[in-house]
């Protein structure tokens, strides 16, 4: 079972070591780079990745990330997510929400699940 790190930064998303993972590997998202007031909503094209269901939320503190396992009847393939991050108005800024960044990336599972064992 190995560990994947996906940081979300103002600037891209990065993956440690890379974006693929096999069945039962650990992924965590961290944020990186944003305001301490920042939350992110991550959200699964198909909900089919993790053992458990997307979206899951994160806050720029990186309070005990929560690890997510790659489900074991996860397809082979590129499992694209979006990312969506709120940030507060500040209070000199005239807008009246606050600031949203939203990106694009994706869990890549290199391995197909294993095989049905029958009895």
């Amino acid at each position: 079972m190995a560990l994947m790190t996906v940081t979300l930064s103002p600037k891209d998303i990065t993956y440690d070591p890379s974006p693929e993972v096999k069945h039962g590997d650990l992924v965590v998202f961290v944020m990186a780079g944003y305001a301490a007031d920042a939350t992110a909503i991550v959200s699964f094209h198909h909900d089919d990745c993790f053992t458990a269901r997307s979206p899951f939320k994160l806050t720029s503190d990186n309070a005990v990330p929560v690890p997510l396992t790659v489900a074991s009847h996860a397809k082979r393939g590129m499992h694209p997510f979006q990312v969506r991050i709120h940030t507060r108005r500040a209070q000199d800024d005239s807008s009246i929400e606050g600031q949203s960044d939203r990106k694009n990336g994706g869990i890549d599972v290199t391995s197909d699940p294993p095989a049905e064992v029958r009895r």
